[in-house]
């Protein structure tokens, strides 16, 4: 299965499987510099960590038609059918053309945690130098190595490991090595990777159900790494149309009578429930709209299950901030220009003690549906991007 080898069969140690992707555009240097590439990580990672039985899997993929620019949403959706049907822990996908970054100009790499994927362009990686020979494939072992630990938790900073900061390609040519609380980190995260997956652990009769409870149960451990990577509170933040739309909503609902009086004869529990649904009703509505949720494609595998549980809790997570940061502002506008006397005129002097708290749940809770509504005109890849990528290096 490996162009590198596999261990003998009665190899008992936990295994961890790495795929790797090799998109056809890539010259005959760059092909070269992958496989040294694989040989090298390979090697880095058993002497680093020889309790784990290292399996890596080489896939040449055709090259689609574009416009010259990889679409990185489209690689993952892509990879994701490959990494499914094969059972890799991990994927790497190596492209020569740009990546589409959100947020910088040029991209050597992004890393999507909650795919367990990391996406490799070429098409800058000999840029701003004159690189001797053999530093292509020197700096892409390097930032194969540096989105790898990325892609497992691990921060940059300025050692000259391979976790050194990344702002242009000559610092992939200064990045050799990992210290040992990093191939510590490693190697605790590696014993949950390892694991026995779901798949081999419940037969097919067992139901979706159970077979979803037992994969978050069993990813404990490394969902919430995953979920807080994908940085759902700052979802309203990068998603402006959902931003605009909920402001909209507030500012209108918040200056009308009618909104105040409505809200005046609300209960707490029926806000509540109003709250509730309209949070589950806007999360339900963008994981179909913009179609975050990875389809079913053969077998329950558990890599499918958690990711898409981990999309859905990040989705529900950023749309409650969005809620709360609607209803502080609403609450903060209602106390510094409704007076009482205003307000009485409204909806009496009985209603008052508790009106503003409840007209900005009632305005969160509809500004909500309103945002919602706003992103789903996001464009299909960059709403994934937002939720999906979780750095561009």
């Amino acid at each position: 299965m490996s162009d590198q080898g596999t261990q003998s069969a009665d190899d008992s140690r936990p295994k961890v499987e790495i795929g790797w992707v090799i998109e056809a555009d890539l010259t005959d240097e760059l092909r070269e510099a992958a496989k040294t590439t694989v040989t090298r990580l390979e090697s880095f990672l058993q002497d680093c960590m020889p309790m784990f039985n290292w399996i890596f899997d080489t896939l040449e993929r055709p090259l689609e038609r574009g416009d010259g620019r990889a679409e990185p949403v489209q690689l993952l959706d892509a990879v994701e059918i490959d990494r499914d049907t094969r059972g890799w822990d991990f994927a790497f996908v190596l492209t020569g053309r740009k990546l589409h970054g959100r947020e910088k100009a040029q991209v050597l790499g992004m890393t999507s945690g909650i795919f367990s994927t990391a996406l490799i362009s070429t098409a800058f990686l000999n840029s701003r130098a004159s690189p001797e020979k053999g530093s292509a494939a020197q700096r892409l072992y390097a930032l194969s190595m540096h989105l790898f630990a990325r892609l497992n938790g691990l921060s940059p900073d300025r050692s000259d490991t391979f976790m050194r900061s990344v702002n242009a390609p000559e610092d992939l040519d200064r990045m050799n090595g990992l210290n040992a609380p990093a191939i510590d980190q490693l190697t605790e995260n590696m014993k949950d990777v390892a694991d026995l997956r779901a798949e081999e652990m419940l037969e097919p009769e067992h139901g979706s159900i159970r077979f979803y409870l037992r994969s978050i149960w069993l990813n404990r451990g490394t969902l919430p790494d995953a979920i807080l990577r994908m940085r759902p509170w700052v979802l309203p933040l990068r998603l402006p149309r959902l931003t605009t739309a909920a402001g909209s909503a507030l500012a209108v609902l918040l200056m009308t009578a009618e909104s105040w009086e409505v809200a005046a004869n609300l209960s707490a529990g029926a806000l509540i429930v109003l709250s509730v649904l309209a949070l589950a009703a806007t999360s339900t509505y963008l994981l179909k709209a913009q179609r975050l949720l990875a389809s079913r494609q053969g077998p329950l595998r558990e890599q499918r299950a958690v990711s898409n549980a981990g999309t859905v809790l990040a989705i529900v997570f950023g749309m409650g901030v969005t809620y709360l940061g609607v209803f502080a502002i609403a609450y903060l506008l209602a106390v510094g220009l409704f007076g009482n006397g205003l307000l009485e005129r409204w909806v009496g002097e009985s209603a008052l003690p508790l009106v503003r708290l409840s007209i900005s749940g009632l305005v969160a809770s509809l500004s909500l549906v309103i945002g919602a509504l706003g992103a789903s005109f996001e464009p299909y890849g960059y709403f994934r991007h937002v939720t999906q990528i979780d750095d561009e290096i």
